[in-house]
Formats: structure tokens, C-alpha cells, sequence
């Protein structure tokens, strides 16, 4: 597959991937993100199935998460703003942190992540090797 080349490749479109990515470009690197699924989440993501000829989604990953860094905090404050997550009850009730859930699912906030960044969906890093001063990603 021919991409464009970037600065800097980061190989998976989960939360770490995207958060890495985020944090790069906002300090103006050129970043581009590939991911080997359709879409953003790794361990939030949520999967399609066909039941008795119906497609249905459903959430494969975390049930849910707590926010206790400040800034993980934050960013749970502007996905709360966006309407991207939710606190989940249910959860919080038995820690003193609150829980939240991912709105329509578990990858919603990831997806948000995701959309201001270059990611390229479908591309599974195949092999890493250098290419005289530059790395290279075969896919």
C-alpha cells in the first residue's frame, strides 16, 4: 500500500496510539496513524456481527473506565462536553472514582481521538527495517 510518507508513523489506533499521536501533532510533528482494524479502539473497541440476518454492535473490550490523572481527568471532562462518554452509576457506586462508559459505545471517545488525525484503517504493519537515515514500514 502506498501512504504518504510521514515524520513519524505510529502503528496502532487504540487510546495510547491516539494519545501519542495527538500529543505529536499538537507540537506540530507530522504524524500519521495505521491501524489494522476498520476503525479506532484496541481495548475499547466494539465489533459487528450479523444474528439471524441483523447486524448488531457490541462491546468486546473494557466495560468501562476511571479517570485519576488530572489530565486523563480533563480529557474526560471535553469527551463528557462532547457527548462522547457517560458517567456509568451503576459502576461508581462501589469505588470512590467515578466510572464511565463510552457513548454510543465503548470506542466512541476513541473514534473522537481519532478524527483530527491522519490514520490509515486496514494497514497491518508487516515488517520495520532501515532504509539508509530513514525507518520504513512495509504494509
Amino acid at each position: 500500500m502506498d501512504m504518504k510518507s510521514s515524520e513519524i508513523c505510529i502503528i496502532g489506533a487504540g487510546m495510547a496510539g491516539l494519545s501519542c499521536g495527538a500529543a505529536l501533532a499538537q507540537a506540530g510533528r507530522d504524524v500519521r496513524v495505521i491501524d489494522k482494524g476498520r476503525g479506532p479502539g484496541g481495548r475499547m473497541a466494539a465489533r459487528r456481527a450479523e444474528i439471524a440476518g441483523e447486524t448488531v454492535a457490541f462491546d468486546h473490550g473494557a466495560q468501562y473506565f476511571t479517570a485519576r490523572d488530572p489530565a486523563f481527568r480533563a480529557a474526560v471532562s471535553e469527551w463528557e462536553a462532547m457527548g462522547v462518554v457517560a458517567r456509568w452509576e451503576a459502576a461508581s457506586a462501589s469505588s470512590e472514582d467515578p466510572a464511565f462508559v463510552g457513548v454510543p459505545g465503548m470506542n466512541g471517545p476513541i473514534r473522537a481521538m481519532a478524527e483530527p488525525l491522519a490514520v490509515d484503517w486496514s494497514v497491518r504493519a508487516e515488517r520495520l527495517y532501515r532504509e539508509g537515515a530513514n525507518w520504513r514500514i512495509e504494509s
